[in-house]
Parts: structure tokens; C-alpha cells; sequence
């Protein structure tokens, strides 16, 4: 997702009278753990002036649950903090500067895609093993925005559907139709449920967080935790293991029984453990995955995990230091990924930290993400003066967020000298402790004789 910036404007949008959305055709997917929303748009200028931004409105009940928004035609966005929209319709606006301007008398079809978690209300609330897992889903029937819109029509794409609140819907198979609505005021909402079932495993990561270690003598230690939960229907009475692992392919369709994560295609060392140990039941093999060369990992829990159960994991691995680690003189650069490997997951909350060798100064961060970051210095093994250590905060990350995170810094020779000499050094006090503790014991021995 492209760089959000939070600013403040004093002014309510201004909205040329003639610029509307002469048709939008929204897609709604709701066959996985997570709702995606696919919507082309087109805008209409009937005036004279030509358009160069555009503007999508979300509902603040909705906002903490959006994870991905994003158009096609943009090269651009940033939250705008409008008055009149903040207090009146309770909504949060994200201004798009386009690539190309909306020239007077002509229109523009985009792309808007949104990406959405915690959308599912389990219902029932809990369920049994071999039972389907049924979900609510909740909208609104128009399209929240601040432009009029001539024509609308969405599309609701579920496994199955067991009933909808909106009469006037037409259903075919497994597709609900709405509309077409013509002639929407701004900002027209109007509530609708769809009842539906879907058995993917509601889970979210309650929290992330990558540790990241650079040794110039070494390589990049990085452990990824993480803290897992289902917040699909609760296991209606005791789980049954038999029961459980018996050929029936109904059982615990909703409980998930393994994550997938993409690694570096050079990473070393892979482990995998909870808080019992480490866990033996993953794969890996190394491949393509959308044209680039990495290591794929199928992590598969000690257990599954049903709706209401929770859990803790570690996956840890090694890089070369060379390839991720550029040098000229004293300056260093550092590239990395950001987000987490796990594929295809939301944590509520995100924690990266990267401890840099001793001595590491001007340390400098490029990552084009809204972040909050917190300086410190870290101790570990032979360490004098502490590791300089970056933490970085963020709320709802995804791999939409797994930007490139560049850091710079500056490193003396004698600093990259300070471990192995303090190795030496630690060694020989201790060989010649050794010696002065026999001669002593030598002549000790002298005496008593």
C-alpha cells in the first residue's frame, strides 16, 4: 500500500459540481478468511477545469479493519483529515493524486481495490467438529462516497449462501446481484447482511514481530514471532483427537492446519518451534513464487486451531551477510524486507527490531510506510557499550506492507575489530588465569612438603 500521510485541512472537500461517477461495478469477494472488494469505477468531468485528484471515503466503524486500499491510475495517496466529513458522515478520507488528469468532457475508468480483515460475525457462535462454519456478513447496499453516482450494481461472490437481508437482490447459484441503483446522493448508506458459509479458518495474528541481529563477522540472524488466534465459531464441546484424525473430510474444515511463508532463496538455518520446542512437521523447498527465486515453507501447527484457540510460533532463519549488506569505506546500507513471511495473514499489531554491531553511528532509515520508531541500545554476548537498536511500530500489517526497508550507517574499522578482540581477549584471561591457578596450586603443594 502506497505511503499514507496524515495532514490537517481546515476546509470541507471541494467537489466540482459536474465531476461525478457516471458507473461503478463492485465485486465482492467473500470465499476466504478475508474480504476483498474489486470495483471499477468510471468518473465523469462535465466541466471546464481539468480533475487531478480524486477522493475515496471509508467509514470509521470500518477504517481499523482496512488493511489495503489501493487504484489503479494513482501514483499517490494520503489521508486527509476533512471537518465536515470527519463529524458529519464519521468517515475518513483518503485524497489519490492521479497519474493523468480527468480532461473537461471526458471520463476515467479505475481500478479500486480494497482489502478488508474482521469482516465475519461467526453465527452460530459455536459449532461442532463436523459441522459447517457460518458467518454474517454486514455492508452497505451503495457505494460510501462523496461524489454522486448515476449507475451502481455489486456483486456478492460466496461458497454458499443461506439467506440475505435485501429483498429486492436477485440471487443465481452462489452470486448475489444488487441493483442497478441509479442517481445515489453522496454519502448514501444503507445497511444489508449476508448470511453465508465459509469453512476457511478466520485467523489473524494478534501480533507480529521480526528481530533482526547483524554481525559484519557472521550473518543476519532474524526470528520471526508471532501470536496466532481463530476468531472463527468457537469448538462446541471437548475435541476429540480421534475424531479428529479420522478419514472424514468434513472434520475440522474450519480449523487451520497449516500456514504457508516465503523465505529468501539464500536463508539458512530454518527453525520452527512454540513454546513446547521445536516442531517437525514442515516443509521446505525452494522455488519460484511470482518470478522470484525463494524458499517456500509449509508450517504446520503442533495442533489445529479452532475458532476461539490460540497460539504462539517461532520461525527463525539465516542470511549471508555480503548479499544484504553493501559497503564503500565506513558508510554501510542494509536492505531488507519488512513485513513478516507468513503468507497471507493481518496482525493487529507489528514490531520490527534490528540491532546493529557496536559502534554504529548516523544511522539513517528509508522505508516508505507510516511507522513509529523508537531508539535504543541492546546488550549481548561480549558487548561493551550496547547494540544500536532500531524498533519500529505498526498497527495492521499485511504483505501489502512488506516493503524494502533501506538503513544506512557508518562503521569504523576499529569498531568491527571490537567483538573479535573482545573474543581474544576473553580467551586469553582465561588461559592465563589457568596457568597463574596451577602455578599456584604448584606452589602450594612446595609448601606443605
Amino acid at each position: 500500500m502506497l505511503f499514507l500521510i496524515l495532514i490537517a485541512l481546515a476546509s470541507s472537500l471541494r467537489i466540482p459540481k459536474n465531476f461525478f461517477i457516471s458507473n461503478i461495478e463492485r465485486t465482492v469477494s467473500l470465499s476466504d478468511r478475508y474480504v476483498q472488494i474489486q470495483s471499477k469505477i468510471t468518473f465523469q468531468n462535465d466541466g471546464v477545469i481539468p480533475i487531478e485528484k480524486i477522493y475515496y471515503t471509508i467509514h470509521n466503524a470500518l477504517l481499523d479493519r482496512l488493511y489495503n486500499v489501493n487504484i489503479d491510475e494513482s501514483n499517490s495517496n494520503k489521508i486527509i483529515e476533512d471537518v465536515d466529513v470527519k463529524y458529519k458522515q464519521n468517515a475518513t478520507v483518503y485524497e489519490f493524486t492521479l497519474s493523468r488528469p480527468i480532461e473537461p468532457s471526458s471520463n476515467l475508468e479505475v481500478e479500486l481495490q480494497e482489502h478488508y480483515y474482521k469482516r465475519y460475525k461467526p453465527l452460530p457462535k459455536e459449532i461442532g467438529l463436523e459441522d459447517e462454519q457460518l458467518v454474517q456478513f454486514m455492508d452497505s447496499v451503495y457505494f460510501f462516497t462523496p461524489y454522486l453516482v448515476k449507475n451502481q450494481i455489486t456483486y456478492y461472490e460466496t461458497p454458499k449462501i443461506i439467506s440475505y437481508s435485501l429483498k429486492s437482490a436477485t440471487q443465481r447459484n452462489q452470486l448475489l446481484e444488487f441493483g442497478p441503483f441509479s442517481d445515489i446522493k453522496p454519502f448514501s448508506t444503507q445497511i444489508h447482511t449476508i448470511h453465508l458459509e465459509n469453512n476457511t479458518p478466520m485467523t489473524i495474528f494478534t501480533k507480529a514481530s521480526k528481530i533482526v541481529e547483524v554481525s559484519h563477522w557472521g550473518n543476519i540472524l532474524i526470528e520471526e514471532n508471532y501470536s496466532i488466534e481463530n476468531q472463527g465459531a468457537k469448538l462446541k464441546g471437548e475435541f476429540g483427537r480421534v475424531n479428529f484424525n479420522k478419514y472424514n473430510p468434513n472434520v475440522g474444515k474450519h480449523s487451520l492446519k497449516q500456514l504457508s511463508a516465503s523465505l529468501p532463496y539464500d536463508s539458512w538455518g530454518v527453525y520452527y518451534k512454540d513454546e513446547i520446542g521445536n516442531i517437525s512437521t514442515s516443509n521446505a523447498a525452494k522455488g519460484k513464487l511470482n518470478g522470484e527465486s525463494q524458499a517456500l515453507i509449509q508450517l504446520r501447527p503442533r495442533f489445529a486451531i479452532f475458532g476461539g484457540w490460540r497460539s504462539n510460533f517461532t520461525l527463525g532463519y539465516n542470511l549471508p551477510t555480503k548479499k544484504y549488506l553493501e559497503q564503500d569505506g565506513n558508510n554501510y546500507r542494509l536492505t531488507l524486507n519488512f513485513s513478516f513471511s507468513v503468507k497471507e495473514m493481518v496482525s493487529d499489531k507489528y514490531n520490527f527490531q534490528i540491532s546493529l554491531p557496536e559502534g554504529a553511528y548516523d544511522i539513517q532509515i528509508d522505508l516508505p510506510l507510516d511507522v513509529q520508531r523508537n531508539d535504543t541500545l541492546l546488550f549481548s554476548y561480549f558487548d561493551t557499550v550496547g547494540r544500536p537498536t532500531i524498533i519500529l511500530d505498526k498497527a495492521t500489517t499485511s504483505q501489502f506492507d512488506n516493503k524494502r526497508i533501506i538503513i544506512t550507517y557508518k562503521l569504523s574499522g576499529l569498531s568491527i575489530l571490537r567483538e573479535p578482540l573482545m573474543i581474544f581477549g576473553t580467551f586469553l584471561f582465561a588461559f592465563l588465569l589457568i596457568i597463574y591457578l596451577r602455578r599456584l596450586d604448584l606452589q602450594t603443594l612446595k609448601l606443605k612438603e
